[in-house]
């Protein structure tokens, strides 16, 4: 095989982020029923993992695969107000939405659901985000482009 840069491979995104966590039931109910994400597939054990779940968080491919791992040990971040860095591991996942509006409808939505989260942050005078953790306690982000006066 030669080497020739310019040959690069077509990539187009992310296919999935693997992910483990110790009760697929309730990961599955909160990704669905308070984030509003729609669960691709469940499939039962195999010789290699446990049971797993595609959940789509919008178009696209199969966005997050969770794995059960009863066992798993899981890591809590003491609290939304403090940054926690594991040399490693992932820190946190973000999710796209499309505006303002669709942000402030989903912070009502997790409002709701008693989901704690931060308040909203502009990052970089360009992107608004804010922070919340799923059942599993991981860092998650809702994140939209701040609008600009045409």
């Amino acid at each position: 095989m030669t080497k020739n840069s310019n040959s690069l491979p077509p990539w187009q995104g992310f296919h999935h982020i693997a992910l483990v966590t110790p009760d697929l039931d309730a990961t599955i109910a909160f990704y669905r029923d308070v984030l509003g994400m729609k669960v691709l597939f469940t499939a039962p054990p195999t010789d290699i993992n446990g049971r797993h779940a595609a959940i789509l968080p919008g178009e696209g491919h199969l966005g997050l695969h969770f794995f059960e791992e009863p066992e798993a040990t899981l890591f809590n971040p003491p609290d939304l107000k403090t940054m926690y860095w594991l040399p490693g591991a992932l820190h946190h996942i973000s999710f796209a939405l499309p505006d303002e509006r669709a942000g402030m409808t989903f912070r009502e939505r997790l409002r709701l659901h008693g989901v704690e989260m931060t308040e909203v942050m502009l990052q970089a005078d360009i992107v608004y985000n804010m922070l919340f953790q799923d059942n599993n306690g991981m860092l998650l982000e809702a994140a939209w482009l701040k609008e600009t006066a045409e």
